[in-house]
């Protein structure tokens, strides 16, 4: 791998629209530069993206918990998801904190989408829930059509990888 094959790889293509995204948390410098730092390292290791998505919207499940400050719902959030090999990485930066998640593609066991109307002349909201074999679940939320096309992407992608 050349050089120039590292810094355009799509774990840095990756890296780079987290960062950029990250801005609008308007999160401390320290914790700000420590999650740019740790994706990028990670984007280091992991250049060959199988498939990524990005949103500004994360579920409210994420922050339930004493783990999350309050505020973490109400603030600006970002969530990331990356599969590399057998491996999906999920990266969610709120208020005030980080989380990162790996898990085998192969734990993923079922995978749910729902589509709700809130009320009427409200945009649709498509929730997308990938249930692993061990307890937990991967949630991803878009109120926007461009978003929720960007779901469907992925989730099309992820079937393929998953020979789905």
């Amino acid at each position: 791998m050349t050089a120039e094959t590292a810094i355009n790889s799509p774990g840095r293509e990756f890296a780079r629209k987290f960062g950029n995204t990250l801005v609008e948390l308007q999160l401390q410098g320290g914790i700000h530069r420590r999650i740019e730092n740790l994706v990028n390292d990670w984007a280091a290791e992991h250049p060959n993206l199988r498939a990524s998505y990005l949103s500004r919207e994360v579920d409210a499940s994420y922050f339930q918990g004493e783990d999350c400050p309050p505020e973490a719902l109400s603030r600006p959030k970002l969530q990331g998801i990356a599969v590399e090999g057998d491996r999906m990485y999920e990266f969610v930066a709120f208020s005030h904190g980080f989380r990162r998640d790996v898990a085998s593609l192969d734990s993923i066991v079922h995978v749910q989408e729902t589509w709700l109307e809130p009320k009427p002349d409200e945009p649709f909201v498509l929730r997308v829930a990938f249930y692993h074999t061990f307890p937990a679940a991967t949630i991803l939320l878009a109120t926007t059509g461009e978003q929720q096309d960007l779901i469907q992407d992925f989730l099309t992608r992820l079937r393929y990888l998953k020979g789905w």
